[in-house]
């Protein structure tokens, strides 16, 4: 129950934002009674705290799991599997990217800061991640590059991420690829410096 109810609170969110989707949608959007909700949650910003972490940490998982499975290749290889992965995840539950998009473009308080702490952590994360990798791969890299080359990919994966909303299908899948290859370029520049 609570995961449709989470699933009907994100479609309901990415359909009317967080003051049209009502307890009432939710819970006709699931099939019960606005008051069941309340079993579940104490009220509507503690379900959609509940419903945007779920979303949230879902892609955090999935970043750590791509992470490690290409843990020992490329970095390239690691980026372009990153880049993927923010596609596969976010095409694969367009509600939950549509209401998270209204989320980032029209915060709510309470919500707001849990998104800010979420994305301070994943952010964390992932600096620290892409920089194990980067001074794996390139010993002798300094540290100011190290941290352009994080910022760029970065960069190139928001891109993406806003990609998901503007392409469809072949062409979105061409995003993909030229978000890779710029990597690439990138990462080729290191690897004439430094190997």
């Amino acid at each position: 129950m609570q995961k449709k109810l989470i699933d009907a609170a994100l479609k309901q969110y990415a359909l009317n934002g967080y003051h049209g989707a009502t307890m009432r949608k939710i819970a006709n959007e699931v099939g019960i009674k606005p008051a069941s909700i309340y079993f579940f949650y104490k009220n509507k910003e503690d379900l959609f705290i509940v419903a945007f972490k779920q979303f949230l940490d879902n892609h955090f998982d999935k970043m750590k799991s791509i992470l490690n499975e290409k843990r020992e290749e490329p970095a390239q290889n690691i980026f372009s599997a990153m880049f993927e992965g923010i596609a596969d995840h976010h095409k694969g539950d367009m509600e939950g990217t549509d209401a998270y998009i209204s989320l980032v473009t029209s915060p709510i308080p309470g919500i707001s800061q849990y998104l800010y702490d979420h994305m301070k952590r994943y952010n964390e994360w992932l600096v620290a991640s892409l920089d194990s990798i980067l001074r794996n791969s390139y010993p002798q890299m300094q540290a100011d590059e190290i941290d352009r080359i994080i910022k760029q990919f970065v960069l190139i994966g928001n891109g993406v991420f806003w990609g998901i909303k503007l392409y469809d299908g072949a062409d979105f899948e061409e995003q993909i690829m030229l978000a890779s290859q710029l990597m690439q370029s990138l990462l080729e520049e290191l690897h004439f410096k430094y190997m």
